[in-house]
C-alpha cells in the first residue's frame, strides 16, 4: 500500500521508556516520565535514524543498539515498531494512538536482549538470588506476553530444563509455575510441543519423592497431552528415551507410582491414570496403541487395576479412569459386545489397522497365550509422529493501485522518430549524425560499384619498371585492406589541391594500368610468377628468426593436445573462437580498386566491407525489444500526439544510462540481450509517485556535492650480515650443493631458491675470497666467504636456480592464469542463460523508459553500478529496494543472482592485463630454459635428471600453446558477449574484464543484500500478522477446552449482555459437583482458598481433563495394526492360543 503523505511530513507522538534492563527485577510495569514529552517524528525516515535522539530527549537508560520502541495503547503494550522501518510504512500500528493523552510510544530494552539476561542470570545465580530469580519468573511471563514467544525461541526452555535438572524440589516447583505459564499461551505451547527435552524433564519429575513436584509435573502433561493429539507422540517418545537411558521399561515411572499401594495418593493416581488414558487415546494408530497398553500390562496393569477395584472405598474418580482404560482395551480387541464406551472415553472410533481380516487381526497381549511375553524389544515405532498445528498463511495485498499502467506488448508502432515534443536535443544531434552516417554508408556502396581495388590481388604477378618497385614494396607492407583504404581516402578531396598530390594520383592510375598488362600478359602465357626483385626486397625486410622462435612455430602447427589445463576442461573452445570481433574484416570478393577518374578528379571513399555495415537506422516498428513492448496498453493512449515520449501526469527521476542503438550493433552479432528479455509488468502509477522529481531534493542534492677467533673476512660488513641471516634459514652449506644439483626440493624449499638467487657470488668477490684465502691458508673462512665460496663451486648455478624456480612456480603459474579465464568463461555462460539476470534488466529497463518518457532499446550495462543511488522522493528507498520488489513479485522463481554468478565475482579479483602479461613471460621463461637446459647440460647433469627436464619444458611448451589459445578464444567470446549485451565497438576494444566483472559483481552484491532486506521486511510483516493471531491468547480460549456449560453460558453470556460471575478469575466453569458423600479429593481440594488466578486456570484445566466427557459421539476408529490379529496384552495372555496357532508353533520348534 502506498502511504500519500509528503516526504518531509512530521507526526508528533509522546515517548516514554521503560526501566527493564533486568527483567528479574523489581520494576514498574508502567513507564516514565508520568507527563511524557512530545517528539515530532519524520515519517519516511527509519526510525533507527531518530532513535538517537528520542533517548537523549528521554534521558533513558537503554543503549541505542539494544533499544527497541513499543506501542502502549490504551493501558496496554502493543506491538513492537520495526526500527528499519519508517513509520509511514507502519501506519497500522500506530493508528488511533493520539486518541488518548495516556497512548505513547516507549522506549524499551528488546526482546532479545532481555531474554538473554533472563538466560544468563538464570544460568549464573546461585542461592538466594536464583530463587528470587525463579520465583519471579512466572510473574515476568505474565506481565509480558510478547517476551514468552521470544523465549521459547531463543532457547529459554533448554535453560530451564538445564537448571531444573541440577535443582532442589522448591527450585523445581518455581520452574513448573514459569512453564505453566508458558504453556498457557499458544506461542508457549507451539514452543513446548517442539522441544521434546521439556518433555523428558516432566516425565521424569513423576519419579521424585516430593508430591507437589509430581502434582504438578502431572498436571502440565496433562494439558499437554490434550491440547492436541499429536502431543501423545511427543511424550510417548519422551517416555522411552527417558527410560531407555535408565535402563528400564517405557511407563516404569508411572507404573512404580500406581503400585506404590500403601503411600499411595488418590489425587496423584487418579492424574496418572487419567494421562495414560489421554495418551493412549491420542494415538490414532493400532500399532502405537498395543504397543504402549503392551508395555503397560506388561508391567502389570492388570493387577494394578483389580487391586484398585476390589479395595473399599477407592475413589470413583479413580474407578472412572479405571473402567475406561478396560472397555478401551477390549473395544480395540474386538470383544466389546456392541457395549458403548463410556461417556468420558476420548476415542469412540477404532484406530486405523493395516489389515482387514478380522479372523487374524492383532490382539493385545492380554487377549495372547497364558505363557509370559518375552521383554520387549521394540518399543516405539522406528518414527513418532511429530504434528504441529498448521499455521495458515495470510497473502499480502498488492501495493499497486487498481488502475495502475502496466506493460504489455504492441506500443509505439511508428516508423520513424519525429522532431517534436519531448525531443532532447541530445536526441536529435544522435539523430542528424545517424543520418549523415547513412548517407556516408551509400556512398560506400556506390564506389564499390564500380569496382574499387581491381588489380591489387594480382600485384604479386607484375612486370614493374624500377621507379614502381618502392611502391609496390611499401603496398606490400600495407598488406591489409584496413591500411590501404585509409591510404586511398587521404587522396585529395578537392580540385583546388596542389599538382602535387594530382601527380601521386596519376601514379598511383599508372601503376594499376600498367598491372593489369603486366597481369594479361603472364596469363596468355600460361605462367605467374612473383618479381624476383621483389623478392628480394621482401627478403631483405624480414628479420631473421632464432632457432627457438621456428621451434616455436612448429610446435604451434604440430599441436595435437586438447585444451585441458590442470584440472579445467577448455574443449569447448572452438576454432570459430580465434575470429576477433574487432579484428578488420576483408573485403568480400577482394574488389580491387578503381583507376582514378582522369584529370585529377575527387576519388571515392573507401567502401566498409558489408559484414562491418551498420544495421539501418532503428525505429519504433516491430524491432522493439520484448521489454519495451511490455508496457501496458493504458500507456499507449498517453502518447503526445503520436510522438515516442510517454505522457505523465508528474515529471519523475531521470536515469541517465547510455542507449544501446541498433546502429552501433554488427551484422555478425546477430541477436542481443534485448532482443531476448521477458516480458516486465511494472506499476507506472507506482513509479510516478515514488520518483517524481521534486526541485527541494534536487538542491539538496546539489549542496551534497560541494575530503670470536680470527677468520678471513673480505666481504663488507652489510653484505656477510645478510647472507648470515639467510644461512640460518637456509640447510648446512654441504646439503646445499648436492640439493642443487640434484633439484631436491625436500631440502631447498621454493623461499630457498630465492634466497639463494639474491646471493649469487660475483666473480670479483670469488676472487678476493680466493686470494686471501690463498694468502692465509691457515686461517679459516668466514661463514659468509665460505658459503659464497661453496655456491661458487656449482656450474652453472644461475641457471640450474632459475630452471629450478621455473619447474616449481610452473604449475601455480599455468592455474593462476587458467582459473581467472574459466571463470570469466563460465561466467559468460551463466548470464547468457540466468533468468534472473533477464528479469532485472528488463524491470529497469521498463522502469526506466517509463521515468525517462522515451523508449530506448537498451542501456549499456554500466548503468548497473549507478542503480543503488537512484533513490525516490517519497521513501528515499533507492531505485533497487523497488527493483528487487518489481523483480519478486513478476517473476517468483529468481534468486539473489550474486550466489548464482560466483565465476564472476571471482574473476572481477583477477587483472587480466597482468594475466596477458604473465602468460608472455611465461612463454619467454620456457624458451630461457631451453638456453639454460643446454648450459647445464654441458657440464655434470646425470641423463635422468637431464631427461626429466627435457619432458618438463616440452610439456610446459605445449600446456603454454594451450594457454594461449584459451587466452585468446576467450577473450574473442567475452567480447562477443559484450556486443550482445549492446556494448559499441569501440567501448568493447577498452573494456577490461575484470572492471566488467566487477561492475556485475558488485550490482549483484548490492541487489542481493537490497533483497534480503526486503525479504526481511516481508517476513516481518507476516510473522507479526501470524503474532497477533496468537499474542496474549491463553489456551482456555481455544474450542479444545470449552465443556457443554461453558458453550451454554456464553451463549447466554451474549444473550444477556452480562457478565458472569466466572469472568473475575478467567476460570472454566466448574461441573456440578457430586453428593458430599461421593467427593473425590480433587473436588474437595477446589473449596481451598486460591491465591493465584493462573493456578486456578491450570486447575480448572486438569479438572476438565480428568472428568469432562469426550467429545466423539461415535467410537473411534484407529489405524488397523500391522498384525491383523492382534490383541491387548491381557487378552493374548488369558485366551490362549488356538489350534493353528499351536501347529504353527510347534513346527517352528521342529525346525531348530
Amino acid at each position: 500500500m502506498i502511504v500519500k503523505m509528503e516526504p518531509d511530513e512530521l507526526i508528533t507522538f509522546r515517548v516514554q521508556y521503560l526501566v527493564d534492563s533486568d527483567p528479574l527485577s523489581a520494576c514498574t510495569a508502567f513507564p516514565i516520565p508520568v507527563r511524557a514529552p512530545t517528539y515530532a517524528f519524520a515519517t519516511t525516515m527509519p526510525l533507527a535514524n531518530q532513535l538517537g535522539t528520542i533517548l537523549r530527549l528521554l534521558n533513558a537508560p537503554q543503549s541505542i543498539d539494544d533499544a527497541a520502541i513499543q506501542v502502549y495503547k490504551d493501558g496496554d503494550y502493543g506491538a513492537y515498531l520495526d526500527l528499519e522501518s519508517s513509520l509511514a510504512e507502519q501506519t497500522e500500528e500506530i493508528e488511533g494512538l493520539n486518541v488518548s493523552r495516556k497512548n505513547s510510544l516507549v522506549v524499551r530494552t528488546q526482546l532479545n536482549v532481555r531474554v538473554h539476561a533472563i538466560i544468563e542470570k538464570l544460568l549464573s545465580a546461585e542461592g538466594s538470588d536464583l530463587r528470587r530469580a525463579l520465583f519471579s519468573l512466572k510473574q515476568v511471563f505474565q506481565e509480558d506476553k510478547d517476551l514468552v514467544h521470544a523465549f521459547v525461541a531463543l532457547g529459554g526452555l533448554n535453560c530451564l530444563v538445564r537448571v531444573g535438572n541440577c535443582a532442589d524440589q522448591n527450585y523445581q516447583n518455581y520452574i513448573l509455575r514459569a512453564l505453566g505459564q508458558v504453556m498457557l499461551y499458544v506461542d508457549g505451547m507451539n514452543g513446548v510441543m517442539k522441544h521434546e527435552p521439556t518433555m523428558q524433564w516432566l516425565y521424569s519429575l513423576i519419579a521424585s519423592n516430593y508430591r507437589s513436584v509430581v502434582k504438578t509435573a502431572l498436571k502440565l502433561l496433562l494439558v499437554f497431552v490434550e491440547y492436541a493429539e499429536s502431543n501423545c507422540y511427543v511424550l510417548v517418545s519422551a517416555i522411552h528415551a527417558v527410560d531407555a537411558s535408565q535402563g528400564t521399561l517405557p511407563w516404569s515411572n508411572i507404573m512404580r507410582l500406581l503400585k506404590d499401594y500403601d503411600n499411595a495418593d488418590a489425587e496423584l493416581v487418579i492424574y496418572a491414570t487419567s494421562l495414560i488414558n489421554k495418551t493412549l487415546a491420542g494415538l490414532n494408530d493400532q500399532d502405537s496403541f498395543y504397543d504402549e497398553s503392551d508395555l503397560l500390562e506388561q508391567q502389570g496393569m492388570e493387577t494394578v487395576i483389580q487391586r484398585y477395584m476390589s479395595k473399599p472405598g477407592t475413589d470413583l474418580d479413580l474407578l472412572d479412569q479405571l473402567q475406561l482404560y478396560e472397555a478401551v482395551l477390549k473395544f480395540e480387541d474386538g470383544e466389546s459386545d456392541g457395549q458403548r464406551l463410556p461417556q468420558n472415553s476420548m476415542r469412540k472410533t477404532q484406530r486405523y489397522r493395516p489389515g482387514t481380516n478380522t479372523t487374524e487381526r492383532r490382539k493385545s497381549r492380554r487377549h495372547s497365550t497364558d505363557n509370559s511375553p518375552a521383554p520387549l524389544t521394540k518399543v516405539l515405532p522406528t518414527t513418532v509422529l511429530r504434528m504441529t498445528p498448521t499455521q495458515a498463511t495470510v497473502d499480502e495485498d498488492s501495493s499497486g493501485s487498481t488502475n495502475s499502467t502496466e506493460f504489455s506488448g504492441g506500443l509505439f508502432n511508428e516508423k520513424k522518430p519525429r522532431d517534436g515534443a519531448g525531443v532532447t536535443p541530445g536526441l536529435r544531434r544522435r539523430r542528424e549524425r545517424a543520418e549523415r552516417h547513412k548517407s556516408f554508408l551509400k556512398e560506400q556502396q556506390e564506389a564499390a560499384a564500380n569496382g574499387i581495388f581491381a588489380a591489387l590481388e594480382q600485384r604479386e604477378g607484375l612486370d614493374m619498371e624500377s621507379e614502381d618497385k618502392q611502391l609496390l614494396l611499401q603496398l606490400k607492407r600495407d598488406h591489409t585492406v584496413k591500411d590501404l583504404t585509409q591510404k586511398l581516402s587521404n587522396l585529395p578531396m578537392s580540385p583546388t589541391q596542389d599538382s602535387a598530390n594530382r601527380a601521386l594520383v596519376g601514379d598511383m592510375s599508372g601503376l594499376i594500368s600498367k598491372a593489369k598488362e603486366g597481369l594479361a600478359k603472364s596469363k596468355s602465357k600460361g605462367e605467374i610468377s612473383r618479381s624476383s626483385s621483389v623478392d628480394q626486397e621482401l627478403k631483405k625486410s624480414e628479420p631473421k628468426k632464432s632457432e627457438n622462435e621456428l621451434h616455436w612455430e612448429e610446435l604451434v602447427r604440430n599441436r595435437t593436445r586438447p585444451l585441458n589445463l590442470c584440472d579445467l576442461d577448455f574443449t569447448d573452445l572452438r576454432d570459430d573462437d580465434e575470429k576477433d570481433v574487432l579484428a578488420p574484416r576483408s573485403l568480400g570478393a577482394g574488389i580491387p580498386p578503381p583507376p582514378p577518374p582522369l584529370g585529377g578528379a575527387i576519388a571515392p571513399p573507401p567502401m566498409m566491407p558489408p559484414s562491418l555495415m551498420p544495421p539501418p537506422m532503428y525505429g519504433y516498428g516491430g524491432s522493439l525489444t520484448n521489454s519495451f513492448n511490455s508496457l501496458n496498453g493504458s500507456i499507449n493512449g498517453e502518447l503526445v500526439n503520436g510522438n515516442n515520449t510517454i505522457k505523465k501526469n508528474k515529471k519523475t527521476v531521470k536515469l541517465f544510462w547510455k542507449e544501446v542503438r541498433e546502429d552501433m550493433i554488427p551484422q555478425v552479432v546477430g541477436k542481443t540481450i534485448w532482443d531476448e528479455l521477458p516480458d516486465a509488468n511494472v506499476d507506472t502509477q507506482k513509479l510516478e509517485h515514488l520518483f517524481e522529481s521534486r526541485a527541494k531534493d534536487l538542491m539538496t542534492k546539489k549542496q551534497q556535492e560541494l575530503n670470536k677467533s680470527k677468520e678471513i673476512i673480505v666481504l663488507d660488513h652489510k653484505r656477510s650480515n645478510a647472507i648470515n641471516i639467510a644461512i640460518t634459514k637456509l640447510p648446512p652449506p654441504r646439503a646445499i650443493k648436492t640439493a642443487i644439483l640434484k633439484m631436491d626440493a625436500t631440502v631447498v624449499t621454493r623461499e630457498g631458491i630465492d634466497k639463494l638467487l639474491n646471493m649469487l657470488p660475483t666473480d670479483e668477490e670469488r676472487g678476493k675470497i680466493q686470494e686471501a684465502q690463498l694468502s692465509n691458508p691457515e686461517l679459516p673462512l668466514g661463514s659468509a666467504e665460505q658459503f659464497l665460496l661453496t655456491l661458487a663451486s656449482i656450474s652453472e648455478l644461475e641457471a640450474r636456480l632459475k630452471l629450478w624456480a621455473f619447474r616449481l612456480d610452473f604449475d601455480n603459474s599455468e592455474k593462476e592464469i587458467a582459473e581467472p579465464l574459466m571463470d570469466l568463461k563460465q561466467g559468460i555462460e551463466i548470464l547468457r542463460q540466468n533468468r534472473t539476470f533477464r528479469s532485472i534488466l528488463s524491470t529497469l529497463l521498463s522502469v526506466g523508459i517509463f521515468l525517462n518518457g522515451a523508449p530506448v532499446k537498451g542501456f549499456q550495462i554500466e548503468y548497473l553500478a549507478k542503480v543503488p543511488e537512484v533513490k525516490d522522493t517519497v521513501h528515499k528507498h533507492s531505485l533497487l529496494h523497488h527493483l528487487c520488489h518489481m523483480v519478486m513479485e513478476s517473476s517468483s522463481d529468481t534468486t539473489d543472482l550474486y550466489s548464482e554468478i560466483g565465476p564472476i565475482t571471482r574473476a572481477s579479483k583477477a587483472d587480466f592485463t597482468d594475466l596477458a602479461h604473465n602468460l608472455n613471460q611465461l612463454e619467454a621463461e620456457c624458451k630461457a630454459c631451453w638456453d639454460r637446459l643446454k648450459l647445464i647440460a654441458k657440464h655434470d647433469c646425470p641423463p635422468p635428471l637431464k631427461q626429466k627436464l627435457v619432458d618438463f619444458l616440452a610439456d610446459c611448451a605445449e600446456r603454454i600453446i594451450i594457454l594461449q589459445i584459451v587466452h585468446r578464444r576467450v577473450m574473442n567470446r567475452y567480447r562477443k558477449f559484450l556486443l550482445w549485451l549492446g556494448m559499441p565497438q569501440h567501448s568493447v576494444a577498452e573494456s577490461r574484464p575484470n572492471e566488467f566483472s566487477r561492475t556485475l559483481s558488485e550490482f549483484a552484491l548490492e541487489y542481493r543484500t537490497t533483497r534480503e532486506r526486503v525479504q526481511q521486511q516481508l517476513e516481518k510483516k507476516a510473522n507479526h500478522r501470524e503474532r497477533n493471531k496468537t499474542r496474549g491468547k491463553l489456551i482456555i480460549d481455544m474450542a479444545k477446552f470449552k465443556t457443554k456449560d461453558d458453550v451454554a453460558d456464553d451463549e447466554l453470556k451474549k444473550l444477556l449482555d452480562t457478565s458472569s460471575a466466572d469472568q473475575a478469575d478467567g476460570t472454566l466453569t466448574w461441573r456440578r459437583r457430586r453428593t458430599e458423600q461421593l467427593r473425590s479429593p480433587i473436588t474437595r481440594q477446589s473449596e481451598e482458598q486460591f491465591t493465584d488466578g493462573d493456578d486456578e486456570i491450570l486447575e480448572s484445566l486438569v479438572k476438565t481433563a480428568t472428568k469432562a466427557p469426550g467429545t466423539r459421539t461415535t467410537p473411534r476408529e484407529r489405524k488397523r495394526t500391522r498384525h491383523a490379529d492382534r490383541k491387548s496384552l491381557r487378552r493374548t495372555l488369558k485366551n490362549g492360543l488356538t489350534e493353528e496357532e499351536k501347529q504353527h508353533v510347534a513346527g517352528l520348534i521342529q525346525t531348530y
